[in-house]
C-alpha cells in the first residue's frame, strides 16, 4: 500500500488551523512531494522525515500556495547533505525555474547541480522508480482566472496495483476533474475549495472511488460546525470519506 501524508491542508492561505498545500508520498525508498505549500520544510523537520530521502517535487501549478515553500525546502536540503541525494524539481512552467533560481541566488543559497536538479513538466509519465510511476494529467485550474492555456496538472500515482489520482486544484465547475482516470478503480486526493461540493458529490458518486481524502480545505469546512456540514454533504457517497487535516496519514 502508499502512505500519503497531508503535510499541509489549507486553500490558498494558512489558516489557524492549516499550512498551505503539500502532501508527501512517503516510502523507505524515497519521499515524493506533490506540491510544496510553505513551510513545508519545518512540517518535514517536525515529522522526522529526513531530507536526503526526497528525491522528486511535482507541482500541479505555480500559485503561490502551492510553490512558496520551494526556496526553504531547497536549503534545508543542501545545508545538511547526505552521500548520494539528489532532488528533481518538476514544474508545469518553465518561467518558474529561474524565478526560484533567483530567488535563491538573491539569498546566497543556489543549490549545486549535483543535488538539485529541474525539469518542466508535460502530459504524460513523468516518474518511474522503485516500483511507482507518476502521470501528469492535465487540468484547468488557470481558466478561473482567465489563464486559458496556462498549465496545470493533477497526477496519477500507482504502485504494486494501487492506483492513487492527486487532483491539485481544479475549475470552478469541476469540468476538469480527471473523471478518465477512473476507468478502473483508483484512490483520490482531492482539492476541495475552487467548486461546490453538491455539484462533485453528483460526479464522484458514479465514479469507482475506493477512498476518497479532501485537502486543500476551504474556510466553509473548518471547524466543528463546518465539518459537519461536509461530513453530511459528502455521506451522500458509497465510499469512505476523509476532510484532512495537517499531519493526517492515509493508506491506499
Amino acid at each position: 500500500m502508499m502512505k500519503f501524508v497531508t503535510l499541509g491542508t489549507s486553500h490558498g492561505d494558512p489558516t489557524r488551523e492549516r499550512f498551505n498545500t503539500s502532501t508527501l508520498l512517503d516510502a523507505e525508498e524515497c519521499g515524493i512531494l506533490f506540491d510544496a505549500g510553505a513551510p513545508v520544510n519545518a512540517l518535514l523537520i517536525r515529522r522526522g522525515v529526513p531530507f536526503g530521502r526526497l528525491r522528486h517535487l511535482f507541482v500541479t501549478h505555480m500559485h503561490e500556495d502551492h510553490i512558496g515553500g520551494i526556496p526553504g525546502l531547497l536549503k534545508s536540503f543542501v545545508k545538511y547533505p547526505v552521500p548520494g541525494q539528489r532532488l528533481t524539481v518538476h514544474l508545469p512552467e518553465e518561467a518558474g525555474i529561474e524565478a526560484i533560481l533567483g530567488f535563491l541566488r538573491a539569498t546566497h543559497r543556489m543549490p549545486p547541480e549535483e543535488l538539485v536538479g529541474f525539469d518542466v513538466l508535460s502530459p504524460g509519465a513523468v516518474y518511474r522508480e522503485n516500483g511507482v510511476t507518476v502521470r501528469a494529467v492535465p487540468t484547468r485550474h488557470m481558466e478561473n482566472e482567465g489563464l486559458s492555456g496556462v498549465p496545470s496538472f493533477g497526477f496519477c500515482i500507482e504502485s504494486e496495483g494501487s492506483r492513487v489520482i492527486y487532483t491539485g486544484d481544479l475549475r470552478f465547475d469541476f469540468a476538469d476533474f480527471p473523471r478518465g482516470e477512473f476507468k478502473q478503480p483508483a484512490g483520490c486526493i482531492c482539492e476541495c475549495t475552487h467548486f461546490s461540493l453538491e455539484r462533485a458529490v453528483k460526479v464522484l458518486g458514479a465514479l469507482p472511488v475506493r477512498k476518497l481524502v479532501c485537502t486543500h480545505v476551504a474556510d466553509r469546512w473548518h471547524g466543528g460546525e463546518g465539518e459537519a456540514e461536509f461530513r453530511r454533504l459528502a455521506s451522500a457517497l458509497p465510499f469512505p470519506v476523509a476532510l484532512a487535516h495537517d499531519g493526517d496519514e492515509f493508506l491506499f
